[in-house]
């Protein structure tokens, strides 16, 4: 039987690696005009209070993976804020 730490590890880094492609593409395309800020900020506030649970109930995969998803929930807002409307230029 899998143990349940290691489902929580699979199914929370599956939930945090949901920002990577979208980090990516902004990256990549030096635009971020098409993402809502509000999806951003609540994605790292969502990310924050399921760290915060997992830190309250010491649940170690809840709480590395949350960690990774609160970076790129970030990362997407500083992104949004820095590359808001910069369409790339060739």
């Amino acid at each position: 039987m899998i143990s349940p730490e290691v489902i929580g590890f699979i199914a929370g880094g599956l939930s945090a690696s949901v920002f990577v492609p979208q980090i990516m593409k902004i990256i990549k395309e030096k635009s971020a005009e098409e993402l809502s800020l509000l999806t951003c900020v609540i994605g790292a506030v969502s990310g924050g209070l399921w760290l915060w649970y997992g830190i309250i109930n010491n649940h170690i995969s809840m709480i590395v993976t949350n960690i990774v998803g609160v970076l790129a929930g970030l990362l997407l807002v500083v992104l949004k804020v820095v590359f808001n409307g910069n369409a790339a230029k060739s």
